[in-house]
């Protein structure tokens, strides 16, 4: 009782107390494992949640945005309506947009068109008012008219109602956009198929949270107002007695502008209720364990401790000496009774201490003997110092255990004795181990040196590779094969780079714009190696991109300088010499920037510099004018492109090549054909050079003009041009190069023009020709979307053109077919048959073309309906032909040609089959398909797979198998009544 009455805690308690701390932090780690794992399993199913429901609005976008696309065909054929827009009469666009808006009235899809000029008026609008704000904002006009291809995507008016556009420029038979197209679907039947599909009330949200409109007017006061839009996620919210899982979709426009959210709400209150009571009554009955093991625990302990509390009792009173205290043991063998027992050994050990003392002895001459052997083994392995020491303090132990044994401290001088051995043994083993710690040091640093030094030539050997690598893939991307153009004789021309690194920072290039204009460039950029090899890598696909889509090479230069200081973060720049030749005059058009002035060697042997024309090196500064210089050649005369490595190429005595040598070699060399000069002009540099470095790139470039093209070498054709805006350009640019007038319009009613074949070349390549003398106008100058056409036999005609350019044509003029000119009012093409309606069964033939999926969906609603089967089975249908359909116009087909694909669809048992037939290369679209990651997020997830996820989520059989030539895609979809 000690303990108790000094204030110091019971044993027991103590360990009632950590038992109780250690099942507390039992209890609450398994507590909070439990929320950390419902926590994280709430966080996927968010995380699902959203990512399911972005996927299936944005593929009903999608869907309504291609059904819109099939609608565009109602502005294709209207000249008149281009002609109005061009004007800007919104007079005359309101009476040429009777037929079209009659059309477009018959498109259930289609909830509002305008058509806007390309300075952004409105210039008519289905709602009948030219004063409201068009569809269309100043940025989309921009892009539209800036790059002529249409745009789509979401938009929200001035009335806060969002739709779903679709921009489509207007363009003119020169073709420059006149103004756009906008064609708008309401969102409202999309909310509707979605909260069908996902049971919960759908909401859409302005910017600034406003609700604009949704499927439950009452649930939108909860949060009106209340929500940021510019984040995905998901939320549960208590209002009153209710729970609601509220889904957070941010919208964006076609520049990628959040405009909106999506807001999906349900109600969640029964399954949060039911959360909390499990949860309440977990926390209780954990609780209520707790405490009952607790006070079990401490009742037991009190009872097994008393025994043992009247022990420590007793011997209290023995220790100060009472021994008139009893302690009454009813059995010897429990723990009382052993303890009383042991008092009787206390007489028994003084009797034994002088044996104990005697064996001490014994042991102690022992450990000495034991002592002396190791030391002296230990002395003979060690040099002679290092053996003496060990002698010295062997001497030193035995003294220290004699001086013991003689004054009576045994247990002392046994004690100080080891420790003395132990302490000698340890310092000599820890300095021989010093010493070969040292030795093992030394000869590692020597290891690591020679490993350094064989992993620095090992990389220095693929750094050599790799450079080697670069420098034949830069040569090889150059011109390397003469004569480039074996078929013409009107000029010769030849080129060559020899590098003063591994890679250069030259480059040269040559290509016909068209069959009578021949465009060549040479550059030098700052700097050597391959920094300015990437450099010069940009610039030349620049220039040669740009080339042929310009009025002149000065604005050609101009577009090429802004590109490259626009992101120019090392300051990197390079001067350029570029030009037009005309090989049916001898005329040049050229643009300096920045490079030495090429070399005439007349057809007498005179040599003229070209000084007339220079400006700033590209990538110094943005938006810089240069201009345009000219000069003529006539037959025998050579032009020769150089870069600086040859005029300032230094001998062993740093003398300059300079121009004048330049020009004195070259004057020596009429007559020559453009190798011969270039391999004349190397030699004098090398034999100038002699043994010094070379410091420089060397790059050259020969033309030799040897007759004008005549008429019958071919004719221009019609050019496709890039509208390079904010560049000036130099009344002489105009000269070689004249602009095609701007045809009158014709007499109303003009007949259908006839069909103009367009070569392969003008339709597939990018790449623009000069303009011609004349215009005339050409069926295929802008995408067009013909009406779809669905049937049940085969009916030959030509393809259809598509909204966006089709892959590049074959190189033969005579592969691609004339596109039919569109008529002034094209007529609805017949609905197809279908089977009997008694006949369960559907059999489709349509043509490669997306504009006819709006008339198979029309053919499948009605097949749904006719056999009285749930409606969303026709809009999940859809939505899988949509998708796999779509997939194989526009990957399978490798030409333009009109294929067939049949589509077969029939009841079996229980069972919605479809079956897909196709001609297209093989392709398993439920295999070869990447599986899209529905658990990153939607800027980290991979495009593609979406579609072919959700067919297979769809139907429960998806197969496909290839059938000779022909792909076979067959999906069985359970049919369940509502």
């Amino acid at each position: 009782m000690r303990g108790k009455r000094g204030g110091t805690m019971l044993l027991r308690t103590r360990v009632t107390i950590i038992v109780s701390i250690t099942y507390a932090l039992m209890v609450a780690g398994l507590t909070f494992a439990g929320l950390k794992s419902e926590q994280l399993a709430d966080q996927r199913y968010a995380e699902a949640t959203i990512n399911g429901q972005e996927l299936f609005w944005q593929k009903l976008i999608e869907n309504t945005l291609q059904r819109m696309e099939a609608a565009a065909a109602a502005f294709s054929g209207h000249p008149d309506l281009i002609d109005a827009v061009a004007r800007r009469n919104p007079a005359a666009v309101r009476e040429a947009m009777t037929p079209v808006a009659a059309e477009l009235s018959h498109q259930a899809q289609v909830a509002r068109f305008e058509v806007v000029g390309a300075d952004g008026d409105l210039l008519y609008s289905s709602s009948g008012s030219l004063l409201d704000a068009p569809l269309a904002d100043a940025g989309t006009v921009e892009l539209v008219v800036g790059n002529g291809k249409p745009r789509s995507g979401l938009i929200q008016g001035a009335d806060h109602w969002f739709t779903a556009a679709l921009n489509l420029p207007l363009t003119d038979p020169a073709g420059h956009v006149v103004g756009l197209a906008t064609i708008a679907a309401d969102l409202r039947p999309v909310l509707a198929e979605f909260k069908a599909s996902t049971g919960s009330d759908i909401f859409l949200l302005d910017r600034n949270g406003r609700v604009t409109t949704g499927t439950d007017p009452d649930l939108a006061k909860l949060f009106d107002g209340d929500l940021p839009v510019r984040k995905s996620r998901l939320e549960t919210w208590k209002r009153g007695e209710h729970y609601f899982a509220l889904v957070v979709l941010p919208m964006r426009d076609n520049q990628e502008r959040t405009i909106g959210a999506l807001a999906t709400l349900r109600d969640v209150t029964s399954a949060q209720q039911r959360q909390h009571f499990i949860r309440a009554a977990a926390l209780s009955s954990v609780g209520a364990f707790f405490a009952a093991v607790l006070f079990g625990f401490y009742i037991y302990l009190r009872r097994s401790f008393r025994p043992l509390n009247e022990a420590i009792r007793v011997l209290n009173a023995l220790s100060n000496g009472d021994t008139s205290v009893r302690l009454d043991v009813a059995d010897d063998r429990d723990e009382i009774g052993r303890i009383a027992g042991t008092v009787e050994v206390f007489r028994g050990n003084a009797v034994k201490i002088e044996m104990m003392e005697q064996r001490r002895e014994r042991q102690r001459r022992r450990q000495e003997l034991f002592i002396r052997l190791q030391m002296q083994g230990l002395s003979e392995m060690l040099e002679a110092e290092a053996r003496a020491a060990v002698l010295a303090d062997l001497a030193e132990i035995e003294a220290i255990s004699h001086r013991g044994a003689a004054s009576g401290t045994d247990d002392r001088g046994e004690i100080e004795v080891l420790a003395k051995a132990f302490r000698t043994m340890s310092d000599r083993i820890r300095e021989q181990h010093d010493h070969l710690q040292a030795l093992i040091a030394e000869r590692t640093r020597d290891v690591e040196i020679l490993k350094e030094a064989l992993r620095t030539r090992d990389q220095l050997a693929l750094l050599r590779q790799e450079l080697d690598f670069a420098r034949e893939l830069q040569l090889s991307s150059l011109p390397q094969v003469f004569p480039p153009f074996p078929d013409r004789t009107e000029f010769q021309i030849h080129a060559a780079m020899v590098p003063a690194k591994e890679v250069g920072g030259d480059f040269y290039d040559f290509f016909l714009i068209d069959r009578n204009h021949l465009g060549f460039v040479i550059g030098d950029a700052s700097g050597k190696g391959v920094p300015a090899a990437m450099f010069i890598a940009i610039t030349r696909s620049l220039i040669k991109a740009v080339a042929p889509l310009s009025a002149s090479p000065a604005e050609c230069l101009a577009f090429v300088n802004t590109m490259l200081s626009a992101d120019n973060p090392q300051l990197l720049f390079a001067t350029v010499f570029g030009a037009v030749l005309d090989l049916r005059s001898g005329v040049v058009t050229f643009c300096n920037a920045g490079h030495p002035p090429p070399l005439i060697l007349r057809a007498n042997g005179r040599v003229e510099a070209i000084r007339e024309v220079s400006g700033v090196a590209l990538g110094v500064m943005e938006d810089l004018d240069y201009d345009t210089g000219r000069f003529e050649l006539q037959p025998g005369d050579a032009v020769l492109l150089y870069t600086d490595g040859v005029t300032e190429a230094t001998d062993a005595h740093e003398a300059l090549f300079e121009e004048r040598r330049l020009i004195e070699v070259l004057g020596s060399l009429s007559g020559l054909d453009p190798a011969e000069v270039i391999g004349h002009v190397q030699r004098a540099v090398e034999g100038f050079v002699g043994e010094a470095p070379q410091f420089d790139d060397i790059t050259m470039l020969s033309l030799r003009f040897d007759r004008q093209a005549s008429a019958s070498d071919g004719t221009d054709e019609p050019p496709r041009r890039l509208m390079l805006t904010g560049f000036a350009v130099s009344d002489a640019a105009a000269a070689p190069l004249p602009a095609a007038p701007v045809p009158e319009p014709p007499p109303p009613p003009p007949p259908p023009p006839p069909a103009v074949p367009v070569p392969a070349a003008a339709v597939a390549d990018p790449v623009a020709m000069p303009p011609p003398a004349a215009a005339a106008p050409v069926a295929a100058k802008a995408p067009v979307l013909a009406p779809p056409v669905v049937r049940l036999t085969p009916v030959a005609r030509p393809p259809m053109p598509k909204l966006q350019p089709s892959a590049p044509a074959p190189a033969s003029p005579a592969a691609v077919p004339a596109t039919p000119a569109p008529a002034p009012a094209p007529a609805p093409a017949p609905a197809p048959a279908a089977s009997p309606v008694a006949e369960p069964a559907l059999d489709v033939t349509i043509a490669n073309d997306l504009g006819e999926l709006q008339r198979l969906a029309e053919l499948v609603e009605s097949f749904i309906a006719r056999h009285d089967l749930p409606q969303r089975m026709a809009f999940n249908l859809n939505l899988c032909l949509d998708e796999l359909i779509t997939n194989i116009v526009s990957y399978g087909y490798e030409d333009s040609a009109r294929h067939d694909i049949r589509v077969g669809l029939r009841l079996d048992g229980g069972f919605l089959v479809t079956t897909i037939v196709d001609d297209a290369r093989a392709y398993d679209p439920f295999t070869e398909a990447p599986e899209p990651d529905l658990d990153a997020g939607v800027d980290e997830r991979r495009v593609g797979g979406l579609g072919v996820f959700l067919v297979k989520e769809f139907n429960d059989v998806c197969e496909y198998r290839r059938d000779g030539e022909r792909n076979v895609v067959s999906m069985s979809m359970k049919i369940e009544k509502d």
